[in-house]
């Protein structure tokens, strides 16, 4: 059975027992929206409601980037600091709950992975990267924020306390091989290798 649904900026697709989630906002690295986080959370549900899925894939369009964080340009309407904890406690929800599926999820990263694109990664089971890949969370150079603690012990769980001071500290990223070599990325392939690894793997789940 094989089924597309979804938004033009987040698409659901369904082949048998593989469900696939695309973020698809290639012209600005798939940044996400407040209605892409919606969509993600329903989507879970909806993944989790239908027992013929076996496993969840999670993906970004346009082979630039995974998601590169929130799109900024909303965050014009936030007037204070509550606006500011509200956004990360609705990032934690949505996560959460990511993080929650009941079957086994695979981030299949081609590019960057940034921000809130690196907290939905690392909600993730396995995370197979391209060598085109970088992983970071620049705050301390673009917005200032902090990160909740949920997603700050994510990355300390996967990639050790060091290298998350370090990431957070210096706003620098992580390559490809660094990504594998700490334990973030379960594997790294060529570019043009990603799908039909992807698909491999899928099928052995």
């Amino acid at each position: 059975m094989s089924e597309t649904t979804g938004t033009d900026e987040l698409l659901f697709a369904r082949d048998g027992a593989i469900a696939t989630i695309t973020f698809n906002r290639p012209h600005a690295r798939n940044a996400m929206t407040w209605g892409m986080y919606q969509g993600l959370y329903e989507t879970c549900e909806k993944v989790d409601a239908d027992e013929d899925v076996r496993v969840l894939v999670l993906r970004g369009a346009g082979g630039k980037a995974f998601v590169a964080g929130t799109d900024i340009t909303q965050f014009q309407e936030f007037r204070g600091a509550e606006d500011g904890l509200a956004y990360e406690e609705r990032l934690d929800r949505i996560v959460g709950r990511l993080e929650s599926v009941r079957v086994p999820t695979v981030a299949a990263i081609d590019g960057y992975a940034v921000g809130g694109g690196l907290s939905i990664a690392a909600a993730c089971d396995l995370r197979i990267c391209t060598t085109e890949s970088k992983f970071g969370v620049p705050i301390a150079r673009t917005l200032g924020n902090c990160l909740s603690m949920s997603a700050y012990a994510r990355l300390v769980a996967l990639i050790g306390p060091a290298r998350t001071l370090h990431l957070i500290y210096t706003a620098s990223f992580l390559t490809a091989e660094q990504a594998l070599g700490a334990g973030f990325a379960s594997e790294m392939v060529a570019p043009g290798a990603l799908d039909d690894r992807v698909r491999e793997l899928t099928e052995q789940l």
